[in-house]
């Protein structure tokens, strides 16, 4: 199990372009000589506050989470990873200085169905690839749903094999499943993407829209065994990855 930090950071308006392009260009490039992929950046469009900027940001486990840290981290402290990141570092490195506060969350990823792949990079390996992006304007549903355990193997096992596919060949893109290493046992949370609010909304009526008959059932199906939901939206506001 990998790990996502997801972090919602405090940036006064007037500095958040300034902010945006030092990680675009600086911080989340050298965190791809980490190993680590920041896979979605941008504010909440509904159901979360919208005086902050959030990145979700894919580790291996918390000891290369650490390493990652600037200053006291084993990579910063690493010679020849310091060399390789240098010209990230000169434009990232004041980067702070525009963060009035930050909190975090922590969720633990299932890897054998989330896309981000962390590697525990080493200097001179290959670079991690940059994760896929619909980029600028596109959304990113994040759900988080309590599900019994007797349920949760087919939960999984519908979400991941005949709904996210479908959602796929519709233009969505599934990015991963986790589970609030600090929030509750009995919950999971999803990540999907989608090209556009208009998007998101439209793919979540299959019925409407003339989806399979499989596709119809699972949906409902699923939603049996949601005892409880709740959901929120991030806009993208980067277009930092490989544009697909």
């Amino acid at each position: 199990m990998s790990i996502l930090v997801q972090r919602e950071f405090v940036v006064a308006p007037a500095d958040r372009v300034e902010f945006e392009r030092q990680s675009r260009e600086g911080l989340w490039p050298a965190f791809l000589h980490f190993g680590a992929q920041m896979v979605g950046y941008g504010t909440w469009a509904f159901g979360g506050p919208s005086d902050v900027v959030v990145t979700h940001t894919t580790y291996t486990d918390m000891t290369h989470w650490a390493a990652t840290r600037q200053g006291p981290g084993a990579y910063y402290q690493d010679a020849a990873m310091r060399a390789e990141i240098e010209p990230f570092f000169q434009i990232y490195g004041k980067r702070g200085e525009v963060i009035g506060s930050s909190i975090a969350h922590l969720f633990e990823v299932d890897d054998a169905v989330s896309r981000p792949r962390p590697v525990a990079r080493q200097a001179g390996q290959p670079v991690v690839d940059a994760p896929p992006t619909f980029g600028r304007g596109s959304v990113i549903s994040e759900r988080t749903l309590s599900v019994p355990r007797a349920d949760r193997v087919e939960f999984r096992r519908i979400s991941t094999e005949v709904i996210w596919p479908w959602l796929e060949s519709q233009g969505g893109r599934a990015v991963g499943l986790g589970h609030d290493l600090m929030g509750s046992s009995e919950e999971v949370t999803t990540w999907f993407a989608f090209r556009s609010l208009a998007d998101w909304q439209r793919l979540n009526r299959p019925s409407l829209i003339g989806a399979p008959a499989d596709v119809v059932s699972a949906f409902a199906t699923r939603g049996t065994m949601v005892t409880q939901q709740r959901g929120r939206l991030l806009t993208i506001g980067t277009d930092f990855g490989t544009k697909v």
